[in-house]
């Protein structure tokens, strides 16, 4: 073959080896990269041939480049088409297990090595590595199995054979063909469907690999025979047009897929957005958690999904849920059913965070089935989600106030977009669930506002009757003869001193006042309140007992401020202790600490249900209609405008303890007098 008749062959390789490396650039894939370099390693076959000498003997490096690239890809070919082509470390070790002696098999023949060993060598690590990686990829049967590794062995015995009589050339030619045989042959197993880009490259591997088989065949049986150079060229034409459209049946795929998934994701975010529209609406947002359950599954790879919320009691319950199977959804109830806001909260704290604001729950044993058909069912679900995802509903103060539990695939990775929509919409139904829980609450308040008033409108009025009573009580016991009448009007007026004190305590708690820091000395507020409450007190049999210290200081406080604060504090304690079996008791402590006067009210009751939540607006746990939870929120508040803290802990064995630090007036005078003297002196 002249130079001349070598260049159009080289030429068509070159442009072929570019139009790979521009399809490369815009679709990026194993196979694709692998392509481009096996058609690399042919344009530097052709190119070796194009500097050979036309006569004479060719220089073993031009010989060594030319057989050894032209193996080197048959090696690629069949490592792109194989199962471990996306594996990069699996990938590797193919082709240094396959590559390294087969391409060692031309450099020895292309150098003339003459003895036998070395290449008996490399063919036999050549077939036994080729046997190896054919087992891991035939794992159906036996029978697949022998049916690939046979011919294999037939034609490495055959190279063995051609090697110990020194035909060297023939044992490089069976490796050649059974190199581009063996990517004809996977290109059946590893991908579907069969498709025309897949069919003709594959028919067009089988003809190059006889290329390489024909001439020994011939040789042996028509001697005479020639291949005409043209036929030998042509199946590399059939596999490079054969790869070209299978690159674009890929992109056509491509396209068709990212539409398809446009479509969905449109689709997914006019619903979401239809339910987000929904949720800042005037709707309760209970009403409208079935119907995101329900979106969820339906727009997305999360099979199954449960929305629990919290009660006004403070438990969680399901709020929505949906799945595609029934008996998998029914699994996820189980797991959760013990659940509490509080365990949520420590859930988030042990898993692994896998979003802005999801976790990645720790496995679960599955459960056992009991029928056959609902044990292959079970199996076949646990594999298709495994693993469960939490995303906790968190309050603008990041309490958790209920939670979005998804079973989802064991992979991951190609779900976080999904996952990040399902975030925010978790977020808008966090929203606006505490919104409405705040608008309700708001009402309440209104209520209790205007019953305020009217209870102060009350006792002002009972003022005047009151006052008569004393008066014309006073009149008739300074007229009264005999000694019973008497002690029956003392008795009377003593009475109605009480309720004057009550009226009067009533009115001042009620009145507005400026909200300056005065002087209050703390027992005499405390026995107010104590009044106030006393029959509630006695209705609940609760026993209170008190321990201020006689030498404490006054406080740097208002005195309406102190008596809400305690007044809230013992309310919540006799309502703690109201329905309580055991014994019914409320310590109110008072001592100095250092410039603080520190308050403490402990009762024997229940403890606090969420110590994470009890300070937050608006949270209770009382029924509904008798608590607002704005109590403990603004004793803390309050304590914080004025310098001092609130703090509340659970005692055991049982009970509540809330203890209040409040400046004294000391503590503060000394702090002016030192800033004031630190001032003089600069």
């Amino acid at each position: 073959m002249g130079v001349f008749d070598k260049i159009p062959a080289c030429l068509t390789v070159c442009v072929l080896v570019m139009i790979f490396a521009c399809l490369k650039r815009h679709t990026r894939c194993a196979h694709l990269t692998l392509w481009s370099v096996g058609w690399t390693l042919v344009f530097t076959h052709f190119l070796a041939q194009l500097l050979e000498p036309i006569t004479g003997n060719a220089r073993p490096l031009l010989l060594a480049l030319d057989v050894g690239a032209l193996q080197a890809s048959a090696i690629t070919f069949l490592v792109s088409v194989s199962s471990v082509a996306e594996d990069r470390r699996k990938r590797s070790l193919l082709f240094f297990a396959l590559g390294a002696p087969s391409v060692a098999y031309p450099v020895l023949n292309a150098y003339a090595v003459q003895p036998r060993l070395p290449y008996i060598v490399c063919l036999l690590a050549c077939f036994g590595s080729v046997a190896l990686f054919l087992r891991a990829e035939k794992r159906e049967s036996l029978f697949s199995l022998t049916a690939a590794t046979l011919p294999c062995f037939l034609a490495g015995a055959w190279a063995v054979r051609f090697t110990l009589n020194g035909s060297f050339d023939a044992g490089a030619m069976v490796l050649l063909g059974v190199g581009f045989a063996l990517p004809a042959a996977l290109i059946f197993k590893n991908f579907s469907p069969k498709s025309p880009a897949l069919l003709t490259i594959s028919g067009g591997f089988l003809c190059w690999s006889a290329v390489f088989f024909a001439p020994l065949l011939l040789g042996h049986f028509a001697p005479n025979l020639i291949l005409p150079d043209t036929l030998r060229e042509t199946p590399k034409l059939v596999v490079a047009f054969g790869m070209i459209l299978a690159v674009v049946e890929y992109k056509s795929e491509a396209i068709i897929g990212m539409q398809r998934k446009a479509r969905v994701l449109n689709l997914q975010l006019e619903r979401f957005s239809a339910i987000s529209s929904r949720l800042l609406g005037s709707e309760a947002p209970a009403a409208i958690c079935p119907e995101i359950a329900s979106a969820i599954t339906e727009f997305s790879n999360f099979p199954a999904v449960l929305i629990h919320l919290e009660d006004q009691e403070g438990t969680l319950r399901i709020a929505g849920s949906s799945g595609r199977s029934q008996l998998f959804l029914r699994r996820l109830q189980d797991r959760t059913r013990q659940w509490s806001a509080y365990g949520i909260q420590s859930l988030c704290s042990n898993a692994q965070r896998i979003g802005k604001a999801s976790f990645l729950l720790p496995p679960d044993e599955p459960e056992s089935f009991g029928d056959t058909e609902s044990a292959a069912e079970g199996k076949a679900h646990i594999r298709e989600a495994s693993i469960e995802v939490l995303i906790p509903l968190c309050s603008a103060a990041r309490a958790c106030i209920g939670s979005i539990t998804l079973s989802a695939p064991s992979d991951m990775s190609h779900r976080m977009p999904e996952l990040a929509r399902i975030e925010a919409l978790a977020a808008e139904l966090a929203t606006a669930v505490e919104l409405k829980s705040l608008h309700s609450q708001l009402v309440w308040s209104e209520k209790l506002a205007a019953m305020g008033q009217l209870v102060a409108g009350v006792a002002h009025e009972l003022n005047n009757p009151l006052t008569a009573i004393m008066g014309f009580g006073e009149l008739m016991t300074d007229t009264a003869i005999s000694v019973a009448s008497r002690d029956h009007l003392t008795r009377l007026l003593n009475e109605t001193r009480r309720m004057k004190r009550i009226t009067d305590n009533l009115l001042r708690f009620s009145r507005q006042s400026s909200w300056d820091s005065k002087v209050v000395r703390l027992a005499p507020v405390v026995q107010d309140v104590l009044t106030l409450c006393e029959y509630y007190t006695r209705y609940s049999k609760v026993a209170v007992e008190t321990d201020i210290a006689p030498d404490l200081p006054a406080l740097a406080i208002n005195e309406d401020e102190i008596k809400q604060i305690l007044l809230n504090l013992f309310n919540n304690s006799c309502d703690a202790l109201h329905d309580f079996a055991g014994t019914r008791q409320i310590d109110i402590r008072a001592y100095q600490d250092g410039g603080l006067a520190v308050i403490q009210v402990q009762d024997s009751g229940p403890g606090f249900a969420n110590l994470d939540r009890a300070l937050d607006p608006f949270y209770t746990t009382k029924p509904v209609g008798k608590g607002t939870g704005l109590g403990l929120s603004v004793c803390y508040r309050i304590a914080k405008r004025r310098g001092g803290d609130l703090a509340i802990e659970n005692v055991k064995p049982h009970g509540g303890l809330v203890t209040l630090r409040v400046p004294l007036v000391e503590a503060k005078f000394q702090r002016s007098s030192a800033l004031q003297v630190a001032s003089a002196h600069a």
